[in-house]
């Protein structure tokens, strides 16, 4: 819409620190990452650009995202102080289109709505191309470098002195598929997952995710489970119970933020209403800021290794 677009930097040691320093101490780490990006970004710029998440589908019973999202501009105003100008982007389809939204957003900004039509097209175009890829099981970083045509902008995977390096090693030849059940900016924030889908390769995992599996298939494991008002919740309820029951599938990971309530109750409904005796094995990995990556190592090493012994006995 004509604005100058500047990104924060990749994740890394001194901008989670500085996201913790301004948080309170019992808030799930996906939010202090948050803080932290928007303390890096508050000198170099004008106006800060946050999207409020409250409901991301438009269905017969309201569904919402988690509360932290749906607060998290209100949050980062009443607890930073001297930051740029914020403007909101509402994504609330139970209520409005993104339309509307994008027509409000226009007027904080002062843009002509006819440039807003012209971008919001153009968006949704690249929207869906970035859909599609991920759904032919292209990773995130690499589907936005193929539909945006650089490797700018992600703020998970660029080069940074301070981020940590994915595990060395030479990567040993696939003979098991795991699924990685987890919010995108958990398995794909490379700093704070340790490079964990780098790493299951490295152990000789072929890896899939939960983006690669198709709406309509969510939707149809979900029928099941009635009543998670939580979407981004049922998107991990439905994928997971989808991987579960595949034979394919050789184990399943589920990724969660300390102290991610909606995650941490989908966790057990999982444990307890999806696994059965015919399901492959299952293991959850909990991250936080104090998460060391020799822990991820040996949490996931053992796991593949739990994951062969089985295969060789049956």
């Amino acid at each position: 819409m004509g604005t100058e677009v500047v990104l924060s930097s990749p994740t890394g040691d001194s901008l989670l620190e500085n996201g913790v320093r301004h948080c309170v101490d019992d808030i799930c780490v996906p939010v202090k990452l948050f803080y932290g990006h928007v303390l890096d970004l508050a000198e170099r710029c004008d106006v800060l650009f946050v999207s409020r998440l409250v409901s991301v589908e438009k269905a017969e019973v309201a569904t919402y995202t988690c509360p932290k999202l749906i607060g998290l501009p209100d949050m980062v105003k009443s607890s930073i102080e001297g930051i740029p100008r914020m403007v909101e982007f509402v994504v609330d389809l139970q209520e409005h289109s993104i339309r509307s939204s994008a027509k409000r957003l226009a007027t904080a900004l002062g843009v002509p709505q006819p440039r807003v039509r012209s971008s919001l097209a153009e968006a949704e175009l690249v929207q869906a191309a970035y859909d599609e890829k991920l759904l032919a099981g292209v990773e995130p970083e690499e589907a936005m470098r193929q539909v945006l045509g650089n490797g700018n902008g992600t703020g998970n995977g660029g080069k940074d002195s301070s981020a940590r390096k994915p595990g060395a090693g030479r990567a040993r030849k696939p003979d098991i598929k795991i699924a990685l059940v987890g919010h995108e900016y958990l398995i794909h924030d490379h700093y704070i997952s340790h490079n964990l889908p780098a790493k299951l390769k490295r152990f000789g995992a072929d890896v899939t995710y939960m983006t690669q599996v198709p709406i309509e298939v969510i939707e149809s494991e979900l029928a099941r489970y009635p009543g998670i008002s939580w979407s981004y919740e049922k998107e991990l309820l439905g994928a997971a119970s989808h991987f579960l029951g595949r034979s394919d599938i050789d184990g399943v990971i589920i990724v969660m933020g300390f102290a991610c309530g909606p995650d941490s109750i989908i966790s057990e409904i999982i444990t307890r209403e999806v696994v059965t005796e015919a399901s492959p094995p299952l293991t959850t990995l909990v991250l936080d800021e104090h998460t060391g990556e020799a822990g991820v190592d040996t949490r996931v090493e053992a796991f593949v290794d739990l994951i062969r012994r089985s295969r060789n006995r049956s």
